[in-house]
């Protein structure tokens, strides 16, 4: 195989590949990979195949490699993802044993972002798996209405903010605030760091960083929706995401001011307000393994959970 770097220019291309195959896991788009990109090298190739019941046929499935060092793995299964088509999982073995002799560590291969229906069909290939993360859906309707007691703690603190300032504005994210984000992510870093002792959330603080920086700044070529909130003209919260499907859109950032209350319930309040006309669902992604952002998620009433796991052929491991 022949691969070739994976770039911004290569995003209407993965766009393509992607829109027929419909998963609900916020890694099916390209920005999920590309704001990682200080931390891996991504490549792509198109496999071409022929399908058995049309000999004059020919089907293309785009596969995005990720490298880790010296060694290659997948963080995301071939796309369009069909997995009940015999070729399609042939090019899931090419793929996997191309990486597999190419890494200097054997242990690094694996595929990423496997949804839990195609486990079956998988094992029965000679598959292992492992669980990865658990992402949170909800109603969108839910975010925004707050219904009910057990939204009590949401609209108390939403209208705790409404009535403390006036000069409060929503309004869609420009590159002129590009800074003031930036700055604002620096500062609930520091502060969310002196809260939390936790080794693995620190590195997720600093590792964060350099997405956020990366997805903003590139946000119009990514096709993020971005929105912030300023009070008395200072910027003290923004949100990005993007449309994952045409009935899902995906919350990929959220930052906030950590000392001006209710201003996360806010933000996130008119954010899904808005998005409620479009999109039936949000996808706010994973909780990290995190107790304290796990709790945060599942205060806001979750509608549904969606496993992804890692597969790995027999006679390797993942780390």
């Amino acid at each position: 195989m022949r691969l070739s770097p994976l770039t911004l220019d290569q995003k209407p291309l993965f766009d393509q590949y992607c829109s027929q195959s419909n998963l609900p896991l916020s890694s099916y788009a390209f920005a999920s990979h590309f704001i990682w990109k200080d931390f891996f090298d991504f490549f792509y190739v198109i496999c071409r195949t022929k399908e058995l019941n049309d000999n004059a046929a020919f089907t293309e499935y785009l596969c995005i490699f990720a490298k880790q060092g010296d060694d290659y793995f997948l963080p995301i299964l071939p796309i369009p993802c069909r997995i009940n088509c015999p070729n399609y999982i042939k090019i899931v073995h090419d793929v996997y044993k191309y990486i597999l002799t190419s890494n200097r560590n054997p242990e690094i291969a694996r595929i990423e972002n496997v949804p839990d229906d195609c486990l079956t069909v998988f094992r029965k290939e000679g598959f292992n798996f492992i669980q990865k993360e658990t992402e949170y859906i909800y109603r969108t309707r839910d975010l925004y209405q707050l219904k009910g007691n057990r939204y009590k703690q949401q609209r108390n603190s939403y209208n705790a903010l409404l009535a403390k300032y006036n000069a409060i504005r929503y309004e869609p994210y420009q590159s002129m605030d590009q800074d003031a984000c930036l700055e604002l992510y620096e500062r609930w870093r520091k502060t969310r760091a002196e809260k939390y002792d936790d080794v693995i959330y620190q590195a997720l603080l600093d590792d964060s960083k350099s997405a956020h920086r990366i997805g903003i700044t590139h946000a119009q070529a990514l096709d993020l929706v971005g929105r912030v909130v300023k009070i008395d003209g200072e910027l003290c919260a923004y949100t990005f995401g993007y449309a994952l499907n045409s009935d899902t859109f995906c919350i990929l950032f959220e930052i906030s001011d950590l000392h001006i209350k209710g201003l996360s319930q806010y933000i996130y309040r008119e954010f899904c307000k808005e998005l409620s006309s479009s999109y039936k669902w949000i996808n706010a992604m994973s909780d990290s393994g995190l107790e304290n952002i796990k709790r945060v998620k599942l205060s806001y009433h979750p509608k549904q959970f969606i496993q992804s796991y890692n597969i790995y052929e027999h006679g390797t491991h993942l780390p």
